[in-house]
């Protein structure tokens, strides 16, 4: 079995707002998916990222740059991945069809992970 990302992006202000039982409603979809797709053997670990912007790190001529991140301009940030066990990319694509992510936002990027 191949190892996969979900690379879980949302809108900057996504969760901003809700109250505490609809985020917790948010919170439950996700952990019930986590739960099934573990007793289906497919679940393979994932983590949370803070909502503290982090720092971008560019190389620029001979020097680096650090910059604040994300940019004021973005459109999404990734909120978290998480890691899944799937024969190939198009069963990695099906795994993913009923993942919460979708429900509460618009998309999921998956991206096989190269094991040496």
């Amino acid at each position: 079995m191949a190892k996969f990302a979900l690379l879980l992006p949302h809108a900057p202000d996504r969760y901003v707002g809700l109250s505490e039982d609809d985020y917790m409603a948010v919170i439950k979809d996700y952990v019930a998916w986590v739960e099934q797709a573990t007793e289906d053997g497919v679940y393979a670990g994932g983590h949370k990222l803070t909502d503290d912007p982090g720092k971008t790190v560019s190389r620029n001529g001979a020097g680096v740059e650090v910059h604040e991140s994300p940019f004021a301009e973005v459109s999404e940030i990734l909120g978290g991945l998480m890691i899944i066990e799937a024969a190939d990319l198009d069963a990695a694509v099906e795994i993913s069809r009923n993942h919460p992510h979708l429900k509460h936002n618009s998309k999921i990027e998956i991206r096989q992970v190269h094991e040496v």
